[in-house]
C-alpha cells in the first residue's frame, strides 16, 4: 500500500473517530442524528478549559515580551488636495495646463509622490544622509541577532495591519531605475514614506515613518513642500522653455513680415493697382456697365412688346382702341365717347327712321369719320413706338460694347490681382504669425512671475504622541487570538486522542451498548465496598442501588437474577462492584449469593479473606456439596462461594453441566446471584459462563480502559458469548466528571449531596 493510501485511510479514521466523539446523542427513537453536536463541542471546549486558557495566557505573555523589544516606529500624516477649481488672474491661456481632475490622474499624483524624485528633493531638504536610519554607512556593523530575527519572523503577520516597513537597503545601485535627482538617501526614504488616495476624493494622504517623532512630522512636512515646490519647478521650467524658444523664432518672423508687406507694395505699384474695399476700379466699372446693361435690355424688351400690341392691334379693328389707350389715352378716350354718343343716338333713331332717312346717314357718316380718327391715331401711335425701339435697341449695342471693353481691360487687371492678393495673403500670414507670437512671448514672459501649484496643503503633520508601531494592542490581540485558537486546536487533539470513555453517551454512540450506571470512586481509607455497608446512603451506595435497579428494569418480563460481572481488562473494578452489589442486595433484606468465579487470581475471596475455606473446586472434585460451599459473611449476611487458583482446566470447569445444575438450584433460593468472572480478552472463562447466566454486566474503568480495548471484549462478548444487560462505567471522578459537563447522571451528584450522609 502507497504513502498516500495510508495517509488518506489513517485521515478517515481519525475523522471517524473525531465524528463518534462529537456526535450528536440519540434520538428519542432510537436512531442517532447526523452530523456533530454543537453542546459537544462545547463540553469538549469546557472539559480543556485550563489547556485553552492555559495556551491564551502563555500567547500573551510572549506576546507582551516580545513587542515590547521591538524597535518603536512613528508615523506623521500630512495631506494635500489637488486643485478642481483653475484661479485665471490673467485672461489668457497658461503654457502647460491645468491639472486634470479624473482619477487617473489622481492616481499620476500618487506614484509621483511614491517614486524617487519626491523622495529624494525631500531627503536633501532635511539632509537625511546625515541620519544612521537612512545612511546604511552610518549604521554598526550588522551582527547576526537571533532575536531580531524571530521578532522579524512574528512580526510579519503584523506588517498585513501597520504602514509597510523600511524595506533593506541595496547596496547594488543597478538594481535602481535611472531616475533624474534620484539620491541613495530618496531610495531609503521612500521605505518610509508611502501616499495614497481613497480614490472617493482629491485628497492625497502623505504617511511617513520614522523612529523619531519629530523626525516623521518634519518628512511629512517636506515631502508637501517638496511636491509643491516640484509642480512650480516643472510650470516654470516649461514657461521659461516657451519663452526662449518664442523669443528665438520673433527676429526671423519679424523680417518676413517686413520683407512680405515690401512685395506686396513693390507689385501695386508696378501693375497700377489701388487698391479698393473688396474689389478693383475695373471690378466696379464692369458692375455698373453690366447693371445699365440689364436695365436698357429690359425697357427695350418693354418697348419691342408694346410695338408688338399696336402692331396686331392694327390688324385687329376690335382691339385698336384698346391698345391706344396705351399710347394716346386722352385723345382716344374723347374720340370714343363721342363714337359711343353717336353710336347711342343711332339706336335711338333707329326705332322711328328708316336707315335710309338722311338723319340715319348723317349718323353714320360721324361716326365713320370718327373711326377714321381713331385709325390715324392708331398708325401715328405704330410709328411712335417703332421709333422708340430704335432708339433702346441703339442704346443697349452701345452698353455691350463698352461692356465688353470694359472687360478686356479687367481680364488683364484680374490676373495682376491675383497676383496681388497671393502676395497680400502671405504677408497678412507672416503678420498674424508674428502678432501671435509676440503676444504669446509676453504672455510668457508676464506667467513666469504668477506660476500657482495645482494642490495646496490642508493639513500639518504634527508630532505624533506614541508609536504606530509595533501596534501592541493589536499585536496583543492578534496572539491572544493565535494562542486561543491553537489552545482550541490543541484541545480537539486531545480530546481525540483521550482514548477512554467518560460518559454514558459515548458508550452508547461508539461502543452501541446502553449503560446501567456510573459508580464513582471513593475518597479516604475507607474501602468501595465497606462503604455499602458502613454509610448506606452514601453517593457510593445509591449508585450501586441505581446499577440494581437498572438491571431489575432491563428485561421486565423476566428480571435476570443471575448476572455475569466482568470486565476487558485487570483492574477496571468488577471485583468490587461484584461484591457491592451482592453486599446491597443483602443490606436491603434480600437474599444474594456472589459466586468467585476467577480460578487463576480470585479476587472475591481475597477481598473477603476467605481463602481457607471451602471453594468452587469443592463441588467440581466432589468433595463438597453445593450447600457446603455456601459461606455467609455475618456482616452483611450475603452468601457467597469463594474460588481458589490452581486447576488447570477452568473453561472445562465452568462450562460443565454441573456449573449449570448448581446455578439452576440456587436460582430459586436467591433474588439475586451474582458472578465475578476473569476478563473478557484475558482468558476465555468470562464467554463460556455467560452462555450460563441470565445477563452479562460489562464493567469499564472510566477515562482509564483504553476504547479499543474496551471495543473489543466487547465484540467478543457480542459474537461468541450471551445476552449483555449493559455496561457499567466504573470508578468515576465526579468532580472532574461534573466539570466536563457530560450531562449525565454524575454531572448532577454535586446538585444533590445533600441527599448523601
Amino acid at each position: 500500500m502507497s504513502e498516500a493510501a495510508v495517509s488518506i485511510k489513517a485521515l478517515k479514521s481519525a475523522s471517524t473517530q473525531v465524528r463518534q466523539i462529537f456526535a450528536a446523542p440519540a434520538s428519542p427513537g432510537g436512531q442517532d442524528s447526523e452530523g456533530l453536536d454543537l453542546r459537544q463541542l462545547l463540553s469538549a471546549l469546557y472539559r480543556r478549559k485550563a489547556i485553552i486558557l492555559g495556551c491564551l495566557v502563555l500567547g500573551v505573555v510572549i506576546a507582551e515580551i516580545v513587542v515590547n523589544q521591538f524597535t518603536p516606529r512613528y508615523t506623521a500624516a500630512a495631506d494635500v488636495m489637488l486643485e478642481t477649481r483653475k484661479f485665471q488672474i490673467l485672461n489668457f491661456q497658461s503654457v502647460l495646463s491645468g491639472m486634470s481632475t479624473d482619477f487617473a490622474a489622481v492616481a499620476d499624483e500618487v506614484a509621483l509622490l511614491n517614486g524617487p524624485t519626491i523622495a529624494s528633493k525631500a531627503a536633501a531638504r532635511l539632509h537625511l544622509e546625515r541620519e544612521p536610519e537612512f545612511n546604511p554607512a552610518l549604521r554598526p556593523a550588522p551582527g547576526f541577532d537571533p532575536i531580531g530575527w524571530v521578532q522579524h519572523v512574528i512580526s510579519l503577520p503584523f506588517s498585513l495591519f501597520n504602514s509597510p516597513a523600511p524595506p533593506p537597503s541595496k547596496s547594488d545601485d543597478s538594481l535602481r531605475p535611472e531616475t533624474p535627482d534620484a539620491t541613495p538617501a530618496g531610495y531609503a526614504l521612500m521605505g518610509h514614506v508611502s501616499a495614497s488616495n481613497d480614490g472617493q476624493s482629491y485628497i492625497i494622504s502623505i504617511r511617513a515613518q520614522s523612529e523619531n517623532p519629530r523626525l516623521a512630522a518634519d518628512i511629512a512636512n517636506a515631502y508637501v513642500d517638496a511636491y509643491l515646490t516640484d509642480q512650480l519647478d516643472v510650470k516654470y521650467e516649461a514657461t521659461a522653455r516657451a519663452s526662449e524658444w518664442l523669443n528665438s523664432h520673433l527676429a526671423d518672423l519679424r523680417k518676413k513680415v517686413e520683407d512680405s508687406e515690401r512685395a506686396v507694395a513693390l507689385f501695386q505699384q508696378q501693375h497700377n493697382l489701388a487698391p479698393s474695399k473688396g474689389s478693383t476700379l475695373s471690378d466696379q466699372q464692369v458692375s455698373e456697365l453690366n447693371s445699365q446693361l440689364i436695365i436698357a435690355s429690359a425697357d427695350l424688351a418693354q418697348q419691342q412688346s408694346d410695338l408688338q400690341g399696336l402692331q396686331a392691334a392694327l390688324r385687329t379693328p376690335g382691339a385698336i382702341t384698346a391698345a391706344l389707350v396705351l399710347k394716346a389715352a386722352p385723345l382716344v378716350e374723347k374720340l370714343r365717347e363721342q363714337e359711343a354718343d353717336l353710336q347711342k343716338q343711332q339706336a335711338d333713331l333707329s326705332t322711328r327712321y328708316k336707315p335710309e332717312h338722311p338723319t340715319m346717314v348723317n349718323l353714320r357718316a360721324q361716326i365713320a369719320d370718327i373711326q377714321n380718327k381713331i385709325g390715324v391715331e392708331a398708325r401715328n401711335a405704330v410709328q411712335s413706338a417703332s421709333s422708340t425701339v430704335a432708339a433702346a435697341r441703339a442704346r443697349v449695342q452701345a452698353l455691350k460694347d463698352a461692356l465688353s471693353q470694359a472687360q478686356q481691360t479687367n481680364d488683364v487687371q484680374n490676373t495682376a490681382a491675383v497676383q496681388l492678393r497671393e502676395l497680400q495673403r502671405e504677408a497678412d500670414a507672416n503678420k498674424a504669425l508674428y502678432e501671435n507670437f509676440l503676444n504669446r512671448f509676453k504672455q510668457t514672459t508676464a506667467e513666469q512671475d504668477i506660476q500657482q501649484a495645482d494642490a495646496r496643503r490642508i493639513s500639518t503633520a504634527l508630532p505624533p504622541g506614541g508609536p504606530s508601531y509595533p501596534n501592541k494592542s493589536l499585536f496583543v490581540e492578534f496572539a491572544a487570538m493565535l494562542s486561543l485558537g491553537f489552545g482550541i486546536l490543541l484541545a480537539f487533539v486531545l480530546e481525540w486522542l483521550d482514548n477512554g470513555f467518560r460518559s454514558t453517551n459515548q458508550l452508547e454512540h461508539i461502543a452501541g451498548i446502553g449503560t446501567l450506571g456510573l459508580v464513582p470512586a471513593t475518597a479516604g481509607s475507607a474501602l468501595p465496598q465497606d462503604i455499602v455497608l458502613e454509610e448506606p446512603v452514601s453517593q457510593y451506595s445509591e449508585s450501586i442501588r441505581s446499577v440494581r435497579t437498572a438491571l431489575r428494569y432491563s428485561d421486565v418480563d423476566n428480571p435476570p437474577k443471575i448476572i455475569l460481572v466482568t470486565s476487558s481488562i485487570p483492574s477496571e473494578g468488577k471485583t468490587i462492584l461484584s461484591l457491592s452489589l451482592a453486599r446491597s442486595v443483602a443490606r436491603s433484606g434480600g437474599k444474594a449469593l456472589l459466586i468467585d468465579c476467577d480460578l487463576r487470581r480470585p479476587g472475591v475471596s481475597k477481598l473477603l479473606k476467605a481463602t481457607d475455606g471451602p471453594t468452587l473446586l469443592d463441588l467440581f472434585n466432589g468433595t463438597g456439596t453445593p450447600d457446603s460451599v455456601i459461606q455467609i459473611e455475618r456482616t452483611s449476611s450475603m452468601h457467597y462461594v469463594a474460588a481458589k487458583a490452581g486447576t488447570t482446566n477452568p473453561q472445562d470447569l465452568l462450562g460443565s453441566q454441573q456449573m449449570r445444575s448448581f446455578l439452576e438450584r440456587m436460582r430459586s433460593q436467591y433474588d439475586l446471584i451474582v458472578i465475578d468472572s476473569p476478563p473478557v480478552l484475558a482468558v476465555s472463562d468470562s464467554v463460556i459462563l455467560s452462555h450460563v447466566v441470565d445477563r452479562t454486566v460489562f464493567v469499564i474503568r472510566w477515562e482509564t480502559t483504553p476504547r479499543a480495548v474496551a471495543l473489543g471484549a466487547l465484540k467478543t462478548l457480542r459474537t461468541n458469548g450471551g445476552p449483555i444487560a449493559g455496561a457499567v462505567l466504573s470508578r468515576v471522578n465526579v468532580k472532574k466528571h461534573a466539570a466536563f459537563g457530560y450531562g449525565d447522571s454524575a454531572y448532577h451528584y454535586h446538585k444533590y449531596s445533600e441527599y448523601y450522609s
